[in-house]
């Protein structure tokens, strides 16, 4: 792999691609011509989903003290009137159902979302509005609610405040709040870009190579997932000069910072053919100068143990361990497509879906070091006379996806059809 070429890739793809926003289409245009440059014919495959635009929030603190704090809306949870939102304010701890008593039209204040069913009790329960706490010493993140959540139960403006504005509030005992959050919230097109280098020899069996190339707004999304971007890049540029066996797909998706909406979208589109999908290899956060290199198996033991054992050969200090990732490996994994996510994380990959995840906290050298093993891995498993696992996934993973998906808001099929 060419770190420096990748990096001169990543630098073109480092501005902001929001999914479903003009940025995302510019950086879907920049991936096609730098395949067709390399004798790759790539597919846009568009979907429609919910985006937004313009999103500002603050919170007033009414009683028993007056004060006011910036704050980060997050996209697609609705807006507040013209004058704000006033309610009483109720720390809930993680926002977990469990803490959530006594909460009839208050504001609540909650170091995490509580996933969907917190929403789901949150609105069943008549709460007015959310306040998530951020990491102590960060920036605030920008992000979106999964569209999942609200297609389902409704709208509930949230925003995002600093720890320390926070701390603030509970140690000054602050009781009454008002918020605000505005933001457009719109129907748009997002799209992945598929290409395929066709195996030389056993064509019918496919190897996904993902990474999404969407990014949270205000952002240029270097580590997450830019740097991810870059890499499969250089690996098409060295597939297509030495054909592998299998088929090749490379997919970069889109809206991944949305709820996975490409990677749900490629899954329905492509469902005919998923049985001739053997394995993903997934890229998302890499790059980072300062970092540690992991493998996030969705798979068998015998998969766990081949990367350990590489990752000595190779000698990048990665930590392969069996678990999910939450990223696009879950759709496919939940249709049965085992995978393996790498990543680089640690150092300025803390900053992700805020604005410090930028370009000065990676080089080349160090897309460079994650990628040429990826690269190798995948090699190996797209030439191996005879594929080296088996399409199987554990059940405790199998079980873990299914309470993800369900986390995420987005209804099991199984039980949609009971």
């Amino acid at each position: 792999m060419d770190g420096e070429r990748a990096m001169d890739f990543l630098r073109r793809i480092a501005f902001t691609r929001l999914g479903g926003s003009p940025e995302e289409k510019r950086a879907a245009d920049i991936i096609s011509e730098e395949l067709f440059g390399l004798g790759i014919k790539p597919v846009i495959e568009e979907f429609e989903m919910w985006t937004y635009a313009n999103a500002q929030a603050r919170v007033q603190v009414l009683e028993p003290y007056q004060a006011e704090y910036g704050a980060s809306a997050v996209g697609l949870s609705g807006v507040t009137p013209d004058g704000g939102l006033e309610a009483p304010l109720k720390y809930v701890e993680t926002g977990q159902p469990e803490f959530l008593h006594d909460i009839q039209g208050t504001i609540l204040l909650a170091m995490g979302s509580g996933g969907a069913k917190g929403y789901e009790r949150a609105k069943k329960k008549g709460v007015v509005g959310r306040l998530i706490i951020g990491g102590a010493g960060r920036e605030l993140i920008n992000i979106a609610t999964n569209s999942f959540q609200f297609e389902r139960f409704g709208k509930l403006p949230t925003a995002y405040v600093r720890y320390e504005d926070a701390l603030e509030m509970l140690k000054q005992g602050a009781s009454r709040v008002r918020m605000f959050v505005s933001q457009d919230e719109f129907l748009a097109n997002s799209r992945n870009v598929v290409a395929d280098i066709p195996g030389t020899h056993d064509p019918e069996e496919i190897i996904l190579v993902g990474a999404h190339f969407d990014s949270v707004i205000e952002n240029q999304g270097a580590h997450d997932n830019g740097a991810g971007s870059a890499t499969i890049m250089e690996m098409a540029r060295y597939f297509s000069q030495n054909p592998a066996k299998r088929t090749l797909r490379f997919v970069w998706f889109g809206s991944e910072e949305f709820g996975l909406k490409g990677a749900w979208h490629y899954i329905e589109r492509h469902k005919d053919e998923l049985d001739k999908h053997v394995f993903m290899v997934n890229v998302d956060v890499a790059g980072g100068i300062v970092g540690q290199n992991s493998a996030s198996v969705m798979g068998s033991d015998k998969l766990q143990n081949y990367l350990d054992i590489m990752g000595k050969e190779f000698g990048i200090g990665l930590t392969p361990r069996q678990s999910i990732y939450s990223g696009d490996c879950i759709p496919l994994g939940y249709k049965g497509v085992p995978s393996v996510t790498f990543a680089r994380g640690g150092g300025g990959s803390t900053y992700i879906h805020s604005p410090g995840d930028t370009l000065e906290h990676i080089d080349g050298a160090h897309l460079a070091m994650l990628g040429d093993f990826v690269l190798g891995f995948t090699d190996r498993i797209a030439n191996a006379g005879q594929f080296p696992f088996g399409k199987e996934i554990p059940e405790s993973i199998k079980k873990a996806t299914r309470d993800y998906i369900e986390n995420s808001g987005r209804e099991i099929e199984e039980k949609a059809k009971a």
